[in-house]
């Protein structure tokens, strides 16, 4: 008994040690989308040429858009497959969801175009960007460089480098990139600052193949501005948009980079991350759009936590209070190893770790139930054996031994289902399923090896344990014996 509840003691102390001292207790346990705040997506894929997106594609899809979001540093995000063409993104503790919801959906398909004719437009205010582009657009087409079907015009947004307003740069390229983003080394780009100029950039390590493209594409872009007399231009696009064109002096090789010279800085910090994250994560297989976005403030997750943490503790707080009344000494012992399941369960959420939800502690609320409930079925046959005169030490074994099978039939019966809510459902009921089983398991190690350790060691010490200490009454003893006699 002794050696037991010793290892009891060293388990309390891993706990303390990861819920109090590892990191600070606030930020331990993580919480999920409902109980903290975040926002909740749902992304429909569709094919460029209007075709059918497979299965495969979708959980491709759900699969990069999952790294992304690790890439992001966001804790716990919940990725999955919903229908033939949805997935469904729940992200917790975004402080800017907008901005992570445009980068987790856009396809980020990177080319490299040469720009056939440019028209650059500086210092728009925000609100005339639209009617700039219009504008833009309808000059470009005026072009001797624009053809119908074989050009498209691709536009680029950037800080005014004088601080008022946005330059808005017009650009004819090919219909298709000259090269694509599968020249991209794997984790081919960088954050890093230009040892010239000391700004931001995004380097771009290309493939040997290409590289031998690059190569052969600038050298054709500098014969043609030769020829032209206009500046070579190269067009970096991350989708549709064009995100840099850096003038080519000469031929380039594997190694290019995005810029943005217009601010002092170069490309601002968040942008550069966000292009590094979405270029080495891949481009997604198809295109998706979001087609319904909730976001659930961080006032209105802490009211829900403070409910479920009140619902909890007001009826963890009455079953304790009922073991109390009814099993007295017993019930000491119960609620006793209650509240070490309680601060154990607190222990293997944040090791695991798992997230917590509102359906989460409703699981952790049952699994207490569960525990309570062991200790009844043991605690009932304690009593059945004391009413039959047996001592307060071999009523304690005895009741141990006839409960521990009924015990053992409940539980395995709340793991199955727990395990079928897991297998079948997803996001918030999957959490409930997991804490649910957590909770019986552990529930199982309280009542059958904690207590057992604890009643095991006021034995071993002679403390003894009267009949009413045990909840049990000299008027059910006497009836008791005389139902024996009559027998």
């Amino acid at each position: 008994n002794l050696i037991v509840l010793a290892l009891v003691v060293v388990l309390l102390g891993v706990a303390a040690y990861f819920i109090f001292i590892n990191e600070p207790v606030t930020e331990s346990t993580q919480l999920g989308l409902d109980l903290q705040g975040g926002v909740s997506a749902q992304l429909q894929g569709s094919q460029t040429g209007g075709g059918k997106v497979t299965r495969e594609e979708i959980q491709q899809a759900a699969d990069l858009i999952r790294q992304r979001i690790d890439r992001l540093g966001v804790a716990e995000p919940d990725v999955r497959v919903q229908s033939e063409d949805q997935v469904v993104v729940q992200i917790p503790g975004v402080k800017n969801p907008e901005e992570v919801i445009r980068i987790i959906g856009s396809t980020a398909q990177l080319g490299f175009y040469q720009v056939l004719a440019a028209d650059p437009q500086p210092n728009i205010p925000d609100d005339e960007i639209g009617a700039t582009k219009k504008d833009i657009t309808e000059t470009l087409k005026e072009d001797d460089a624009y053809e119908k079907g074989k050009t498209k015009i691709l536009f680029e947004e950037t800080p005014s480098i004088e601080g008022r307003g946005t330059d808005v740069n017009g650009y004819i390229v090919h219909q298709d990139p000259d090269m694509t983003g599968d020249s991209l080394q794997q984790n081919g780009a960088n954050v890093e600052f230009d040892q010239q100029t000391g700004k931001r950039i995004v380097s771009l390590e290309l493939t040997a193949e290409g590289g031998r493209q690059m190569g052969e594409l600038t050298q054709s872009m500098l014969a043609d501005a030769a020829a032209s007399g206009e500046p070579a231009l190269l067009g970096i696009a991350l989708d549709q948009d064009i995100q840099s064109a850096p003038q080519v002096q000469e031929p380039l090789g594997q190694n290019i980079s995005i810029s943005n010279d217009s601010l002092p800085e170069g490309l601002p910090e968040d942008e550069a991350k966000q292009l590094e994250t979405v270029l080495n994560t891949g481009a997604l297989p198809v295109n998706m759009t979001v087609i319904s976005q909730t976001t659930v403030g961080p006032t209105l997750g802490f009211s829900s936590l403070r409910s479920g943490l009140l619902a909890s503790l007001v009826g963890f707080a009455l079953v304790l209070l009922l073991l109390l009344v009814i099993y007295r000494a017993l019930g000491v012992v119960a609620d006793l190893a209650l509240l070490i399941y309680a601060f154990l369960m607190w222990g293997l959420i944040v090791i695991i770790p798992i997230t917590v939800t509102l359906p989460g502690i409703a699981g952790i609320v049952l699994s207490i139930g569960v525990a309570a409930d062991a200790n009844v079925v043991i605690f009932e046959r304690i009593k059945e054996e004391i009413r039959r005169g047996k001592t307060p030490r071999s009523a304690i074994q005895a009741g141990y031994d006839k409960g521990f099978r009924a015990i053992l039939d409940g539980n395995i019966t709340t793991l199955i289902t727990a395990f079928i809510l897991f297998a079948l459902s997803s996001g918030s009921v999957r959490g409930f399923a997991v804490l649910l089983a957590l909770g019986v398991v552990l529930s199982m190690f309280t009542a059958i090896v904690i207590t057992r350790a604890l009643l095991g060691l006021l034995g071993d010490r002679g403390i003894h344990l009267s009949p009413s200490l045990m909840g049990v009454s000299k008027a059910s003893m006497a009836a008791a014996t005389q139902q024996a006699k009559a027998r």
